[in-house]
């Protein structure tokens, strides 16, 4: 298989940074700076034309003073300067650039035509373009951290890719938290050129992404999109928010980041045809990222709940539900099982009960007859920190079981302080 043509930019083998910079707080301080830290691998230059040095390294005053040959530029300039840059990018034999300035078509009459300049030089030189008004990119498992964002990303094999990039240094932040990887990050920005589609097509094929995250604004080339999703979806999961469904919020996508905002119900119907999950809101997206990192894809949809409350097994039962999910019809064996184990009023049924009062050995008996049970695809593990509750004690009986099924387990530690060392633990397990 030959080497795919967006290469360039998710693999670069040399970098140069155009508004590199010592000033404080300056955008291009701060993408210079990740890539120092972040200990990218290739050849890494500095562009700017006022300073012999920064942050220590060697700086040019214009990429024609650099002999080596450049895969990707990083641009962090006035709006203004951009379509000079890609001029010179282009005599440099530059394959791709990613541009964070801002001041573009978002920007009204002026802006639309720098833009207009920027892509013709572009397509001139078949130099393929991210953004403009983006945070950046990220491949951690390489050290490229071409963004201005606070720190970088621990290396994993989620891909995230966003119109927004407020809400990629929100992910990011999280994830750090959550000691969530990620093998891709993209914040688009204007997609004047590179679009969903062509970074979906470099995904699938990527074999350090084994699941893609999606946040959409809106869509420029509906065609492109869906065909390449569907693809995606063939091979790996995909899970997307689409926000704009109602015509105010379209409205401040399209100024956001000029993107056109189709049809919500034709976007949805499209995107469950082609097999991609869709979510509401970003705690959902969180909530997924977390569930894909730990590798456990689900072959089916029949859930076992267990849990010492009735009210909480209730309510996911009915989010069960509205997700297409069907409460697993659990074997006569399981019931057996259960029944030697269990208090002798426990539900008798799926959701399981084990009553308010269960110990660390009611939870491993009940989890583990159900991850035994043929007719059981998942199970979703709920605590309540109730009087005779030792949550801790919990959540190791359970992180055990997930070391011996490949089956989802999943834990929902409902609460605050009680639970928190508990979170902690299954953070630290996946």
């Amino acid at each position: 298989m030959g080497q795919h043509y967006l290469k360039p930019l998710f693999a670069p083998k040399s970098v140069a940074v155009f508004g590199a910079s010592d000033q404080t707080d300056s955008v291009g301080k701060i993408v210079f700076q990740n890539m120092l830290q972040n200990g990218y691998r290739g050849a890494l230059y500095a562009i700017n034309p006022n300073h012999a040095t920064i942050q220590g390294q060697a700086a040019y005053a214009s990429i024609a003073h650099i002999t080596a040959p450049i895969d990707l530029a990083i641009i962090a300039t006035p709006a203004k300067t951009v379509p000079d840059i890609i001029e010179a990018c282009g005599k440099h034999q530059v394959k791709a650039a990613v541009i964070i300035s801002a001041g573009f078509s978002e920007a009204g009459a002026e802006g639309a035509a720098l833009e207009k300049a920027v892509l013709a030089n572009a397509k001139r030189y078949n130099i393929r373009l991210i953004g403009p008004n983006c945070l950046g990119v990220m491949r951690p498992d390489i050290g490229l951290n071409a963004t201005f964002n606070l720190g970088s990303a621990n290396v994993g094999n989620l891909a995230f890719v966003s119109q927004s990039g407020a809400l990629c240094t929100a992910i990011l932040d999280w994830a750090k938290t959550n000691d969530i990887g990620f093998s891709s990050v993209v914040s688009m920005g204007s997609s004047i050129d590179v679009d969903f589609g062509e970074i979906l097509d470099y995904l699938v094929s990527d074999i350090n992404t084994h699941s893609i995250l999606l946040y959409i604004e809106g869509i420029r080339n509906a065609r492109s999109f869906m065909s390449a999703i569907r693809a995606a979806a063939q091979f790996k999961p995909v899970i997307l928010v689409k926000v704009g469904r109602h015509s105010t919020a379209s409205k401040a996508a399209m100024s956001h980041t000029a993107s056109l905002v189709g049809s919500d119900d034709a976007f949805d119907a499209a995107v469950k045809r082609a097999g991609v999950v869709r979510v509401q809101t970003v705690t959902q997206l969180f909530s997924v990222a977390r569930a894909l990192s730990c590798g456990f894809h689900p072959t089916g949809n029949r859930l076992a709940i267990v849990t010492n409350g009735g009210g909480p097994g209730v309510m996911a039962t009915d989010i069960a539900a509205d997700l297409n999910l069907v409460m697993a019809n659990l074997s006569d064996t399981t019931i057996a099982q259960l029944n030697k184990t269990l208090p002798s009023n426990w539900s008798h049924g799926n959701p399981i009960d084990i009553i308010g009062d269960a110990q660390a050995d009611r939870y491993h008996h009940a989890v583990k007859a159900c991850l035994e049970d043929p007719n059981v695809d998942g199970v979703l593990t709920i605590l309540t920190p109730q009087a005779m509750t030792k949550p801790l004690e919990a959540a190791q009986a359970v992180i055990a079981l997930s070391n011996q099924f490949n089956k989802p387990l999943l834990a929902c530690w409902m609460g605050g302080e009680q639970v928190l060392p508990s979170r902690k633990l299954f953070n630290q397990a996946k």
